[in-house]
């Protein structure tokens, strides 16, 4: 265990040494994020995730389902920037990027972010709160519904804002929202008729984001 340790804090002091980015890079499609785990959105728009070397974990660091075995326990051990060891709930963290793939935590798991850009989009899930009434007879015939609370898990697809981290449901009102930031790609996209807007919705993020491109930082 202190061999670990030892190890974990001279990769630490290495890694510490290498904060400071060489430079920033137009990101693209060609562009790989570091792997890691992101505490907060922060790491994510910083590209300095919590490395390998720095969790405490039994398992192999090798496995190409690393992350995804690592974000099932309910806490994760691990060496934070300044080498303390601290234990953090999986729930609250961010995200994790694996393979160059960036995952983000929402209600309760991890989506693929499947387009990277100052407009982000996922394909996630909601809960969805249902009242369903059971017939109940009381006396004289008379009917008196018993109510009770059920919850089903939903897809939904999600927007999120690089910038300030805000996340919306995917819909042409929260894109509006978010296209207020380039008035007039918001003015183009409000004139359109709501069928168009529907249609056109990821034409329009889409645009946005090559008008208004994001750097992120690279470290060697």
């Amino acid at each position: 265990m202190k061999l670990v340790i030892t190890i974990a804090l001279m990769a630490l002091t290495m890694l510490t040494s290498a904060q400071t980015p060489s430079h920033k890079e137009k990101y693209d499609s060609d562009f790989i994020f570091s792997d890691g785990l992101y505490l907060t959105k922060d790491d994510f728009k910083q590209n300095r995730p919590i490395d390998k070397s720095q969790i405490i974990s039994g398992i192999d660091t090798d496995d190409l389902t690393y992350f995804e075995q690592l974000v099932e326990q309910k806490t994760i051990n691990l060496f934070d920037r300044i080498g303390n060891e601290i234990a953090v709930e999986t729930s609250k963290i961010f995200g994790y990027c694996s393979d160059g793939t960036v995952y983000i935590n929402h209600n309760g798991t991890f989506s693929r972010l499947g387009i990277i850009g100052s407009i982000c989009h996922f394909l996630g899930s909601k809960t969805v709160m249902n009242n369903i009434a059971n017939p109940y007879f009381g006396y004289y015939g008379r009917y008196s519904p018993i109510y009770h609370t059920t919850s089903t898990t939903e897809p939904q697809q999600y927007l999120y804002n690089f910038e300030t981290g805000d996340l919306l449901e995917y819909n042409t009102h929260n894109l509006e929202t978010l296209l207020m930031a380039d008035p007039q790609i918001h003015d183009e996209y409000t004139a359109l008729s709501r069928k168009k807007k529907n249609a056109k919705l990821f034409y329009y993020m889409r645009l946005f984001n090559e008008k208004h491109p994001i750097y992120i930082p690279v470290y060697e």
